[in-house]
């Protein structure tokens, strides 16, 4: 048991909660809602895009914590499809995207995030481009499970308060759900779009609706809204390399060089279906007390068929000849390597669910009293059937890292990659996988406030958090006879492998189409499951098992309110929240050639203090001062001491239950100037101070128990492998051009610059933090026409270490626009283009902050969509 009270408590009490607290004593007026959230009434959807930017902004003001917000423009109409994608608009916010769609954020440089759908949260699986194989993002689902649609208000909350769930280290990003007895009137919305895929060459559909009515005179209202999209969408890649130490001896002398490991080069077309519904019911009982029930389902079907050629290079003294070394690293050279070649069909649909039920009180008297409960729960079933060949010997190849997109390969001898002859079917070379996983999550909570007669007001409330998951792992695989798979050999031809990707390299070769039947009856009769009433009729791979329960409980105590200091008003709270979190995971360890059950466990408490002070300097110039303590727990995947073995890239992963909450310390100091109704200047400074960090840590070695050919393979597990302090500040302007003539004065500029500097303990860069990310957003809306152009702009950042070294994500930038136009009030026409730039946006990756060490390249394709829009 670690009680995580830091010192650090001192220095946030100092800098803004003396400062809080002062300020109640001395003269409190108007106490302030204790949860910090906006009445419900202003939750109602404005039309265009000026009338969304003057809701956020008066959202901001009101806050009684750091906070961004992006509101629709029209009910279920946020500014991108993609809730990453709106949400990267927004000053500090950096987004990650898979398969060219935005997946995750961070905030001020830190990617341990919390994502909440109306303070709850949403479980769920997303899948990840590499690695292949570890699809759980951690303690929420990926922000492209979801339909924007489905969302009338994004909140990026910077600053915490007591009496919000812990659990975000960077922040928190709340999905704000429309609710029906917000809205004045009935409303109908309905919107049509075929999204074309550019590569894909294809034309696919997405459909929204929302409805909504109240009745009983205004007492019930309810809602439904929902939305359909597919999309196919082709990645071409250079993957799953890595740099890694080799010896090299001549004249006696041995020397260490750092030494490219594979050569992969990759296409995959990914199928994405995607289905959200979500509906409310409300209750106004009385006047002071109002009961919400509420749900929300979300399915997102990805189907993968890939391709791949890849060249191993040897492992032992002096791997590569004619080495052309360059800072460390050998980038061209000539080895004998192993040539790898297969197809591989990929299904994982995966499964949402989120019910809540909810009852607030607001008495006359003062009191409020908010009671709510939800369950939510991920699933996934995911399927992978792989037909893998292997060339029959050696083959020699020369490379070249230097001065291309991805190195060049060009191979030797007689082997001819597209000819079967060249191929024997590797070891275990046909593969069947099958991996069941549950998230789910009961919580209830408590709060209670109270404004006593002189303003301030006392908040207090407990939340109880019962988490579960559970991964079960199958595998069966077999060496199969040539003729066995030759009626399923495909030749690649070389005009539709990598064709957007310049360079020189096999792109027309030999590989493999396995269908779900002849893979998974041949692996499963070859390995069968010894247990008749398994979940599954592959092979257990038990080493990959886990069953993890964690059980939270937290409670806060807040004090807010206003007041005023030598004539300046102000509005401020200050409070602490204590979380204790205890957990247990059943995982499997292999003691030999026997896999034994065994028991983790792990406890700690954290103590969260946070104070905010906004001073209103002017009607419309504020300042605020935060501070904080912040913890997020690891993620359930990194948690579990499971170990997965990829016999593919012969990469080993798993988790570490000793794994402690990382904490940060931080402070804030924010300034708002609003010049407009819908203009606004902003700025902060930011700083935290960050203890047990957790990153990848990457090794090499051979481990015979999991890889009985005894070849080397890559480790990776999650390690608290340092503090770190990030500082830096924001800058953003939101604009029109009011004061210009007609109709000059539709033009508007939305820009934001953030600068993130962190440091761990030994120097290294922090893990997922770009120093420099900006937004640019041209702005145009007059009468019924509307346009936006918009680009986004991150620099490099580290993802891992491997050896003690850093890997770095390259920098990257996409463009997008958009054009509206209202035929008529009911009936709006848009056109958008996403990723205009696709070499900008790709994303690479590379040893060392040597980026002609290139580990892995990914090319995303230009999407286009034109749709119609009826509102009634």
């Amino acid at each position: 048991m670690a009680i995580q009270a830091r010192r650090g408590i001192g220095i946030v009490a100092k800098l803004a909660g003396g400062a809080s607290l002062a300020a109640l004593a001395m003269m409190p007026a108007h106490a302030q809602d204790a949860a910090g959230a906006p009445a419900e009434e202003d939750a109602i959807v404005v039309t265009g895009i000026r009338a969304s930017l003057e809701q956020a902004a008066d959202i901001k003001r009101e806050a009684d914590q750091v906070l961004d917000v992006i509101t629709a423009e029209d009910v279920g109409k946020l500014p991108d499809a993609n809730v990453a994608e709106a949400l990267q608009r927004v000053t500090g916010v950096q987004i990650t995207r898979v398969f060219g769609e935005g997946q995750s954020v961070s905030v001020r440089g830190l990617q341990q995030v919390r994502v909440e759908v109306d303070g709850r949260t949403l479980l769920g699986w997303s899948a990840r481009l590499s690695p292949p194989e570890n699809d759980q993002l951690g303690r929420s689902s990926g922000l492209d499970s979801v339909p924007s649609s489905l969302f009338g208000r994004l909140e990026v909350r910077k600053s915490p308060l007591a009496s919000q769930a812990e659990g975000g280290l960077g922040g928190t990003v709340n999905l704000v759900t429309p609710k029906p007895l917000s809205f004045k009137e009935p409303t109908v919305s309905l919107r049509a779009q075929g999204v074309y895929s550019e590569n894909s060459d294809k034309f696919e559909p997405a459909i929204t609706g929302f409805a909504t009515t109240k009745f009983a005179d205004g007492r019930i209202g309810v809602m439904l809204a929902g939305e359909y999209q597919k999309r196919t969408s082709t990645t071409q890649a250079f993957e799953r390399n890595n740099f890694l130490d080799r010896n090299y001896t001549a004249g006696g002398t041995t020397t260490v060089q750092q030494t490219p490991v594979l050569l992969q080069y990759e296409q995959f077309t990914v199928d994405r279906s995607r289905l959200g519904l979500n509906g409310a019911v409300q209750f106004s009982v009385t006047p002071e007390f109002t009961v919400t029930a509420d749900a929300l389902y979300s399915k997102l079907k990805t189907g993968r068929r890939q391709d791949f050629f890849a060249f191993r290079l040897p492992t032992g003294t002096n791997p590569v000849t004619n080495a052309v070394v360059e800072d460390g690293m050998v980038v061209a050279g000539n080895a004998n390597g192993t040539v790898t070649t297969a197809g591989q069909i990929r299904n994982e649909p995966t499964e949402s669910f989120l019910y809540g039920l909810n009852g607030k009180y607001e008495g006359d008297n003062g009191l409020t009293v908010e009671a709510d409960g939800y369950y939510s729960k991920g699933t996934i079933d995911q399927t992978i059937q792989i037909i893998t060949l292997q060339g029959i010997a050696a083959v020699p190849g020369a490379f070249d890292f230097r001065d291309q997109t991805v190195p060049s390969l060009t191979l030797g001898g007689t082997f001819d990659p597209t000819d079967y002859a060249s191929y024997n079917p590797a070891n275990n070379g046909v593969r069947s996988n099958r991996l069941l996983g549950l998230l789910e999550e009961w919580t209830g909570k408590l709060d209670v406030s109270y404004e006593t007669g002189s303003g301030v007001t006392i908040a207090a409330g407990v939340r109880y958090t019962d988490l579960h998951a559970r991964s079960n792992a199958f595998r069966s695989q077999v060496t199969p006879t040539r003729e066995e798979i030759e009626p399923y050999l495909k030749l690649i031809d070389a005009g539709d492998f990598l064709s957007d990707i310049p360079g020189s390299f096999p792109r027309s070769f030999l590989s493999t189409a396995p269908t779900y039947d002849f893979v998974f009856n041949r692996a499963q009769a070859a390995e069968p499951n010894p247990d008749p009433d398994g979940r599954s009729t592959l092979l257990p791979n038990l080493q990959r098992d886990y069953d993890f329960s964690e059980k939270t409980l937290a409670g806060y105590l807040m004090v807010s309110g206003e007041g005023e200091i030598a004539g300046m008003p102000y509005k401020a709270n200050a409070g602490v929240r204590i979380a204790s979190t205890r957990l247990s995971v059943d995982s499997y360890v292999n003691v030999g050639a026997v896999s034994t059950l065994r028991n983790d466990k792990n406890r700690y408490t954290n103590v969260l203090p946070s104070a905010n002070i906004a001073f209103n300097v002017t009607d419309d110039f504020l300042v605020r001062v935060s501070g904080s303590q912040t913890m997020q727990r690891a993620s359930i995947a990194d948690l579990a001491p499971s170990t997965f073995f990829n016999a593919t890239n012969l990469s080993v992963t798993g988790g570490n239950v000793n794994l402690e909450p990382p904490i940060a310390t931080q402070a804030d100091i924010s300034f708002e100037y609003y010049t407009g109704k819908s203009s606004l200047i902003s700025g902060a400074v930011f700083y935290k101070d960050v203890k047990n960090f957790i990153a990848s840590f990457v090794t090499s070695g051979i481990d015979t128990t999991l890889d009985p050919q005894g070849r080397e393979l890559t480790f990776s597990r999650p390690e608290n492998l340092a503090s770190a302090k990030i500082k830096g500040f924001e800058i953003g302007i939101q604009q029109f051009m009011d004061f210009l003539p007609s109709p000059l004065d539709g033009f508007g500029v939305i820009a934001n610059y953030t600068y993130s500097d962190a440091e761990d303990n030994a120097g290294f860069p922090l893990v997922a933090v770009s120093k420099n990310s900006y937004n640019l957003v041209g702005l145009y809306e007059k009468g019924p026409f509307s346009a936006r152009i918009a680009y986004n702009y991150r620099d490099e950042a580290v993802f891992e270490f491997s050896q003690g070294r850093p890997s770095f994500i390259g920098a990257r930038s996409q463009l997008d626009a958009q054009v509206g136009l209202d035929i008529t009030k009911n009936i709006a026409l848009s056109l958008q283009a996403q990723n205009l730039l696709p070499k900008k946006s790709a994303t690479s990756e590379y040893s060392n902050f040597n980026t002609t060490a290139l580990n892995s390249y990914a090319l995303s394709e230009r999407r286009f969509s034109v749709g119609v829009r009826a509102k009634f």
